[in-house]
């Protein structure tokens, strides 16, 4: 039992070096819905961040994460690619950003328009170098498919 919803807590989310806690209630509603959708915990590796500790940690200058708008989670015994996929799935984070890392974690956020990326040894490409758009997918099913 969370302090936030059903299943999250702040203090998953406060900055691990000063505690601040800034956090958009459609990102705890997106990770819920995932949660459900996966049938497993969601873990929070990263939530909120403080400017400097999101500086230190290699974040990008105005991060969502520095605005309560972002994750980075995993979801024990999911690949990367099921993982892009169900994220996929829920509305809060298929209109807003998801990024997938070499280091098998999704970043996850309601910016409020779609962004989509990937980082791979330290620098940001294509989201193709690691995953495949679900729709890509389906449609080279059925392309394969001999009915």
């Amino acid at each position: 039992m969370g302090d936030l919803s059903q299943h999250f807590s702040r203090k998953e989310f406060e900055c691990r070096c000063c505690g601040r806690l800034e956090l958009d209630a459609h990102l705890v509603e997106g990770l819920e819905a995932l949660r459900t959708l996966a049938g497993v915990p969601v873990v929070i590796n990263a939530g909120n961040g403080c400017p400097h500790h999101n500086q230190e940690g290699g974040g990008v200058p105005n991060s969502e994460h520095t605005r309560g708008l972002a994750a980075d989670i995993r979801l024990p015994g999911f690949s990367l690619q099921q993982m892009y996929e169900l994220a996929t799935q829920v509305p809060q984070f298929a209109d807003g950003g998801i990024g997938v890392y070499d280091g098998d974690f999704l970043h996850v956020d309601v910016r409020g328009h779609r962004g989509r990326w990937a980082r791979v040894r330290g620098s940001y490409v294509g989201i193709e170098q690691l995953v495949r758009e679900p729709e890509l997918l389906a449609e080279k099913a059925s392309a394969n498919h001999v009915g």
